[in-house]
Formats: C-alpha cells, sequence, structure tokens
C-alpha cells in the first residue's frame, strides 16, 4: 500500500494525511448533515468544508488548515504528473526524480518538498483522527476489535436486542463457514469481521433488523466478492445506517443493490439528495465519455448513470426527502435522458453502414406515464416510433435501405439499446404495443401513415391513449406536425353516446380481465388512478379540452370547465404519491411491515398509517362520486 508517511513513494492521495482524508472529512459531515440543510450538498471539497464552517458544524480554523491542505495536495499531485506525464499520485521513488519535482513547484529540493509534505498531512491526520474519535462508538463507526464469534457473538446479539440472538449467532457463522461464497476466502472474512459489529449495530437499529439481515444475507450470496462492499462500508461508516434501512424497507433497491453493491458509493456525497437536472443536463452527463468509447462503453455507462439515479431517488423517497410526486418525475427526467442519448446514438451506429435518409428523420413518442412526465420505479416505457419524409425514400449508405424498412430495423436497434442487458445489466422494459395496429402492425410508420390510421381506423381506445402522448426525441419541424396530428384527431367531432358506451364497456373489460393485486394497488383498483383517467380521456375526447399530456394538467384544465370538481385533482395526487411510493414499499400492493407502512404514510403527507388508509378512501369516494356524475353509473368499491 506504500509508506504511511511522506517520502520517496509516498500517495499523496491514499497515504496518511492526505487527499482521500480531507474528502473524507467532508464528506462524513455532508452525509451526517446534508439532509437537513441543502445549503451542504455541494460537490468541491473545498467549497464544502467552507459550508460546513459556515454553518457552524466545523471549526472555521479546521475547515481552512484542511481547505488549504487539499489545495496545496492537489497543486502537489499536478506537478507530479506534469513531471511524469502519467496519472500519478506517488512520489518518485527515485531522488533525482523528486528533486525535479520540487523544482518545478519552486523548492530547492526533494528534501524541502517532504519536509513541508509532514508538516501538511500532520495537521490533516490529526484532523481526521478526530473525526474518527468522535464516530468510534456510534452504530455506524469501524471498530479494530476482532468481531466476536461462538458464544461471545451470541451475547453480543442479544445485548443489540436481537429477538433470537442464539439462531442469528448460528446463521452469521454458517456464512463464515462457506455458505457465502464471497465469504470463503480469506481476505473476504478479514474485511467482513472489520465491519461485523457496526453492521449488526445498524441492523439492530433499523426499523425490521431481522428483515435487514435476512436481505444482506441474500445480496451476499447474489456477489461472488464482496471485500470492495466490506472496505467501503469500512471506510464510510455513515452509510451502515442507511444500507440497514434500505435493505429493512425497500425490497426493489435491496435487489438493485445485489445486482451492484457500488450503487452505495455515490450516496456518501450530499449531492445525491438532490433531484435530477433538466433532461438535456442528464444527456449531456449520460452522454459524457471518455475519448475512443465505442457503442458499447456507451451502453453500458448509460446503465451505470441511470441506476446511480434510479437508486439515489429511492433513497430519497424511503428517506422521506422529496415528494413522491417529485420523485415520478425525476424517474421520468432520467428516462427521457437515456433515451436521447442511446437513439442518436443508435442512429449514429446504424448510419454506419446504411448511410442516411435525406429530408427524413425518426420520432420517437412517449405514452402512458413516460407521456404524462411521471414514472414509477416498476414503470416501463411506452413507445411509438414514427419516421417523417417519404416512405418510398432510400438511404444513401454502402448497405442502402428503404425509408420504411430502415426506420423499423432503427426502431428495432434502438428498443434494443434501452432494454437489451449488457455487463452492467439491464436498463428499461420497452412496450411498442400501443403503435398503429398493434403487435401485428410494423413498429415504425411514417407521419402520413400514422395519421391516415389515426383518422380511419384507430379504435377509441387508441384515441384514449393518444391523449397522453408526447413526443421525445425528433426534429423540431417533425415534432411540431406530430403534435398537429394529435391534436387534430383529439378535437375531431364525436357522438358521445357512442363514445361513452366504449369507454365503459373497456373499463369493464379491463376490471375483469386485469383485476387489481392487492388492497394497495391504487392504479387498477375501483376508483383508483385508472378510473380517474377514463374520467379525463373521456371528457378530453367528448369536449375537447384539457388536451396536455400530464394528467394533472388535464384535471385542472377540465376542473376550471366546470367538467371535474377541483376535489378529483386532489384525490389523483393522494392516489399517485401512493403508487409511487408503494411500487418501493409495497411491491406486491399487499400490506407492508408496520416499518414501511409509517414510510408510506409519511410519503403520502399522512401522520400514521390509519390516517393514510382514511385519505385513501375518501380519495376513491371522491372518484367514484366523479365518475356517477359523468357516466351517470355507480362505481362499485370493492375494497
Amino acid at each position: 500500500s506504500g509508506p504511511q508517511r511522506p517520502g520517496p513513494g509516498f500517495d499523496l492521495k491514499k497515504g496518511r494525511g492526505g487527499i482521500r482524508e480531507v474528502e473524507f472529512f467532508a464528506q462524513t459531515h455532508q452525509l451526517i448533515h446534508g439532509g437537513r440543510n441543502p445549503a451542504l450538498r455541494l460537490r468541491g471539497t473545498r467549497a464544502s468544508l467552507d459550508a460546513l464552517a459556515a454553518a457552524g458544524l466545523v471549526d472555521p480554523d479546521d475547515a481552512l488548515v484542511l481547505g488549504d491542505s487539499y489545495d496545496r495536495l492537489r497543486q502537489l499531485e499536478h506537478r507530479l504528473q506534469m513531471v511524469a506525464d502519467q496519472q500519478t499520485h506517488s512520489l518518485p521513488l527515485d531522488s533525482a526524480a523528486l528533486d525535479a519535482v520540487a523544482r518545478l513547484d519552486g523548492l530547492e529540493d526533494g528534501a524541502a518538498l517532504v519536509a513541508e509534505l509532514e508538516a501538511i498531512t500532520d495537521a490533516v491526520g490529526a484532523r481526521y483522527d478526530t473525526l474518527i474519535a468522535q464516530h468510534g462508538h456510534d452504530p455506524g463507526a469501524p471498530t479494530l476489535v476482532a468481531a466476536p464469534q461462538g458464544d461471545a457473538l451470541e451475547d453480543e446479539l442479544g445485548r443489540l436486542g436481537f429477538a433470537d440472538p442464539a439462531a442469528l449467532s448460528a446463521r452469521i457463522e454458517g456464512w463464515r463457514l462457506g455458505k457465502l461464497r464471497a465469504l470463503r476466502s480469506e481476505a473476504g472474512r478479514a474485511a467482513f469481521e472489520a465491519i461485523q459489529l457496526p453492521l449488526l449495530s445498524a441492523f439492530a437499529a433499523a426499523p425490521e433488523p431481522m428483515r435487514a439481515v435476512l436481505r444482506w444475507e441474500e445480496l451476499l450470496g447474489n456477489l461472488p466478492s464482496a471485500v470492495n462492499l466490506f472496505r467501503l462500508l469500512e471506510a464510510r461508516p455513515a452509510l451502515l445506517e442507511l444500507l440497514a434501512r434500505i435493505l429493512s424497507l425497500a425490497a426493489p433497491l435491496a435487489d438493485a443493490l445485489a445486482r451492484r453493491a457500488d450503487l452505495l458509493d455515490p450516496l456518501i456525497d450530499a449531492s445525491a439528495f438532490d433531484l435530477p437536472p433538466a433532461v438535456e443536463a442528464l444527456a449531456a452527463e449520460f452522454a459524457r465519455g471518455e475519448d475512443g468509447d465505442d457503442y458499447e462503453r456507451l451502453l453500458d455507462r448509460v446503465r451505470r448513470k441511470v441506476g446511480e439515479r434510479r437508486f439515489a431517488l429511492g433513497v430519497q423517497l424511503i428517506e422521506g426527502a422529496r415528494d413522491p410526486l417529485e420523485i415520478g418525475q425525476g424517474l421520468c427526467r432520467v428516462a427521457e435522458a437515456a433515451l436521447t442519448v442511446l437513439a442518436d446514438a443508435a442512429a449514429a451506429e446504424f448510419a454506419r453502414a446504411h448511410g442516411r435518409i435525406a429530408g427524413s428523420a425518426m420520432l420517437v413518442m412517449g405514452y402512458g406515464r413516460l407521456g404524462g412526465g411521471v414514472l414509477t420505479h416498476a414503470s416501463d416505457l411506452d413507445l411509438v416510433f414514427l419516421f417523417s419524409g417519404d416512405s418510398a425514400a432510400e438511404s444513401d449508405g454502402s448497405r442502402p435501405l428503404g425509408a420504411t424498412l430502415y426506420y423499423n430495423r432503427l426502431a428495432q436497434r434502438i428498443s434494443a439499446a434501452l432494454s437489451v442487458p449488457t455487463a452492467e445489466g439491464a436498463l428499461y422494459e420497452v412496450d411498442t404495443r400501443l403503435r398503429p395496429s398493434g403487435a401485428q402492425g410494423p413498429l415504425a410508420v411514417s407521419l402520413d401513415s400514422f395519421a391516415r390510421y389515426q383518422h380511419e381506423s384507430a379504435w377509441t381506445w387508441e384515441h384514449m391513449a393518444l391523449a397522453r402522448a408526447r413526443v421525445l426525441h425528433g426534429q423540431p419541424d417533425d415534432r411540431r406536425e406530430a403534435e398537429r396530428i394529435v391534436r387534430e384527431v383529439l378535437t375531431v367531432p364525436r357522438d358521445s353516446a357512442k363514445l361513452r358506451t366504449d369507454v365503459l364497456h373497456m373499463r369493464g373489460e379491463m376490471a375483469r380481465h386485469k383485476p387489481d393485486k392487492g388492497p394497495l394497488d391504487v392504479k387498477l383498483m375501483r376508483g383508483g388512478l385508472v378510473d380517474i383517467e377514463f374520467i379525463a380521456h373521456f371528457l378530453q375526447l367528448r369536449d375537447g379540452t384539457g388536451l396536455v399530456p400530464s394528467l394533472p394538467g388535464a384535471l385542472a384544465q377540465l376542473a376550471d370547465a366546470g367538467l371535474v370538481p377541483a376535489a378529483l385533482r386532489t384525490a389523483h395526487a393522494m392516489l399517485a404519491r401512493f403508487l409511487i411510493a408503494a411500487r418501493l414499499l409495497a411491491p406486491d400492493a399487499h400490506e407492508p411491515s408496520l416499518a414501511a407502512r409509517a414510510v408510506l404514510a409519511k410519503a403520502c403527507q399522512c401522520g400514521d398509517w390509519g390516517e393514510a388508509m382514511a385519505v385513501l378512501a375518501d380519495a376513491r369516494a371522491v372518484v367514484a362520486a366523479c365518475w356517477a356524475a359523468t357516466f351517470g353509473e355507480d362505481l362499485e368499491l370493492n375494497r
């Protein structure tokens, strides 16, 4: 690991009193205090230290010493890299090379540089030690005490408050004896023992201790090696409490960790609790790579970035840091950015072989929740592919294709880029069944064909789906033309009696063939979100008003027109919050654990579970009353 004191070979980044210790100092305080103080959610280490001092959380003198030390260490790191002409953090082993670095910095020789580094690293190390001492007895802090085993472990588990310490002790011994592949190596066992006590302490303090233990066991069972995870938790003890809450409350997040344990790493930065930026900024972030990156590396990078963003949003939800509606909008921006980057990349890759078609381009429309701008962690992407220009045209590449075949193959490429698993896992499920003629039709059709189909052949339910359609990718002129077609179709005069009959028939068929999955399925249960969508779409098509893809926006316009009560907007917001939160906390639509109920109630802006259930019942009653007023038919609330 290199010398721990300044001298030849000393690592400015990882060595004692080095860059990492300053970063750890700032990041630990950010993680502890940043959730409650947005002013601390900064990316730069120096800026973070200054903010911590301004907030009175760190001694200003300590912040100044650490900040100046950090800047100086970074400056010396740059000097090293200039001399070595490579990415390095270690002082040269050769004394002449060390002198060269010192002279480049204006110092007399290598000895003067080492002397300065000794003063800097001593100052940083002393403050780092103080931080560790302050948190050394916290449940999440690492310990150098040998991990207890046998009777000692059982006694410790009893002291921590586990219900059956003997059984849990035997379970943990089983891990060590080879049950878990990640603990079969000596390095794995040693790394685990370094965190065993703080980890078990964090689990004991979790909302559902044994649930956290069992999901931890499942997580480890899916990992061939967990040494890096153990070392991450040892180095960043503040993550232990958060890990325990994730494992005990949210099975989907625990499953994501089992696939990618490194998802925890970005959470040390308080900015992980920020909402995602605009789609354009996210797309730039996802597209930003290294020179020489190929298409496959881009697919992997987007999957990593999206996974990190989705996981962080899930953590924000279970921590109560954000309104679930904001989480849902953030998830949608992430998906749109991924679509933007991957559609562009797939088109460029496809054009290498087949060229492009002059005066023609692909459009991608989002339907359903994606079109409406609010996703859940379980949402798939409802997409429809269109293209502009002459469908009889041909591409100009070395392997030319006619326009229809060209864009159908490109649509397949884009769908695959969004859905096919790579080394970094899967991304999204893509559903293209809402395209003209459904699963029997071509994957991509021209704008002219789309317009003709919608006017001449589409069923009522397809026009209802069109009410939430939104162009997500395409050239500006093509976007405007697609939007014009959609509005023209939605404002066609209709026979209101036939429309009512069609809508009620479709909802009845849906209720029979796709019933709710449990008592908390606020999407499919009668008086739930689907019924609100049917009310809104019926009125949109009948009256040609409220024609915006966002359902809250549509309801607001319908309410302004006097077609629905304002209370329906409130009911929809309640049900939407519940759905977004329940996808993580109650994914099977049945009542979750007591702890998860409390988090779910808080997400719905209720004081407790009883209040949440009462508010949910009130919202469904509002929907039922609006259904009766709209359709002249009672809605039976069967749960």
